[in-house]
């Protein structure tokens, strides 16, 4: 008879009566979601969003919405991993031919992460040229990012997790404060949250703006979504952090990484993931034990959802018909900030430096530890490497594509379209094929007492087909 194991213990909190304290305490499993909120709050928010504010409105609010998918997306995968012991993508690798779904995914990270990393190199370089009023943008940008990656290489986990929380605390406190001095009508506000499908068009004065392209509206808005959504990059570097921090499974492991191995291995061995118990105390241990990814998730997306709406409305109420484009990207939009009051400025300035900044060192971070994840699913001899030794080779490949990119924006390469293309990869499509993946393992994978419910189940899918609502309106 085949060996089964016991569900770790849950945290002492989870099985408290519900109080104030109790979940004041819960806020203490705020950590992943930090970094997933850092590296999400960045160039969209600060770029596409006040843009779509200024020639849309309130109307597209509801694209913040749609971004729950991804929060979804995000659950379910991470939950067979936290049950199971077992990566999603050590599954991917053998239920799929050849493990293309995990090949595919490598392709995409070759291809968008050094993109991304010079929009990223463009857009921070900005900020700090603006910020310190002297040197080239591309000198600051190149140079901070070469900076990040260093810190990425010689850091720990804690590190970037406290950092990020700070990074976004500061974010947030900016984006608050414009909004509180702003006075917006929320009675008009708020029910464009809810109107999903509402899709002004392009106003007529926008041909009047100078540098400014008119991106077919559902390419701005799948790009848009794609700046909100949990992208493939942090999803899959999800499954390593919960690790680290030993929830689920792995609760008490001293070697999370090498129980991992050892189910996987059974798995192969067996056909089934067999060791799980069937008793209800211990499903519901499990459930219990899935308390910090659902606090976690969900603090992060209420984080990400009020900095995005904060920023579209500031848009929408002051930048008028002045849309921000190429050229000074992140100073025309200082509008939104010095017009209510001059010392908010200087916190606009601080806000986007640590957001671009937090963006890039948790991106390093995040990138090269999904590709670690993946690639050795395909290929057992990165699985043999150290891991900062296989992050030193990524990052220096990054680097070396992303600096002559940047090079060529410098040039006249658009920061705005390469962002809107690199974030439709890596976060609609990636996200949706993961999300697809992760639905199908967790209803046919796992034991049937583990497995979502018929509620669950519906309401998971209905969230993947939410990230893909605007490509509709290519065929409207």
């Amino acid at each position: 008879m085949a060996e089964t194991l016991s569900f770790p213990e849950p945290h002492d909190v989870v099985r408290q009566k519900p109080s104030l304290r109790k979940y004041l305490r819960y806020l203490l499993f705020f950590g992943p979601g930090a970094i997933l909120a850092s590296m999400t709050i960045g160039q969209g928010q600060l770029i596409l969003g006040p843009q779509i504010g200024a020639w849309a409105g309130y109307a597209l609010l509801w694209i913040i919405t749609l971004n729950i998918g991804s929060y979804a997306v995000a659950y379910v995968g991470t939950r067979f991993t936290m049950l199971s012991g077992i990566s999603t993508m050590d599954m991917f690798a053998m239920k799929t031919r050849g493990g293309w779904i995990n090949w595919l995914i490598i392709a995409i990270m070759a291809v968008f992460v050094p993109t991304f990393a010079a929009a990223i190199i463009t857009t921070l370089g900005h900020s700090l040229a603006w910020i310190f009023g002297v040197g080239h943008y591309l000198i600051w940008g190149i140079g901070f990012s070469v900076f990040a990656a260093i810190l990425a290489l010689l850091g720990r986990y804690k590190v970037l997790e406290v950092s990020q929380a700070f990074f976004v605390a500061v974010l947030g406190i900016g984006a608050v404060a414009s909004v509180a001095v702003l006075r917006p009508d929320f009675l008009e506000i708020l029910p464009n949250f809810a109107f999903i499908g509402n899709v002004p068009d392009y106003p007529a004065w926008v041909d009047t703006v100078p540098d400014f392209t008119k991106t077919p509206i559902p390419l701005s808005m799948l790009g848009y979504l794609g700046t909100l959504t949990i992208s493939i990059v942090p999803l899959v570097g999800y499954l390593g952090w919960i690790k680290v921090k030993r929830w689920g499974i792995f609760r008490g492991s001293a070697d999370p990484d090498g129980l991992s191995e050892r189910l996987f291995a059974r798995y192969r061995r067996d056909g089934a993931i067999d060791y799980l118990p069937d008793d209800s105390e211990e499903t519901n241990k499990s459930r219990l034990l899935l308390r910090p990814l659902m606090v976690d998730l969900i603090v992060a997306f209420a984080i990400v959802s009020l900095v995005s709406a904060a920023y579209m409305i500031a848009g929408a109420d002051r930048l008028g018909r002045s849309i921000p484009t190429d050229v000074d990207l992140l100073k025309r939009q200082a509008v939104i900030f010095s017009d209510m009051a001059a010392w908010l400025e200087p916190l606009y300035q601080l806000s986007v430096a640590f957001a671009l900044f937090g963006t890039v060192y948790s991106a390093f971070e995040a990138a090269s530890r999904m590709l670690f994840e993946v690639g050795k699913t395909v290929r057992a001899g990165i699985g043999k490497l150290p891991y900062k030794r296989f992050m030193l080779y990524f990052l220096i490949y990054v680097l070396a594509l992303g600096i002559p990119l940047a090079l060529l924006m410098y040039g006249g390469l658009s920061v705005l379209l390469v962002l809107s293309i690199t974030l439709l990869f890596i976060g609609v499509i990636g996200v949706v094929i993961y999300g697809a993946g992760a639905i199908y393992l967790s209803q046919t994978v796992l034991p049937r007492r583990y497995q979502l419910g018929a509620l669950g189940m519906g309401l998971a899918v209905f969230c993947l087909e939410l990230l893909l609502l605007p490509a509709i309106f290519f065929f409207i």
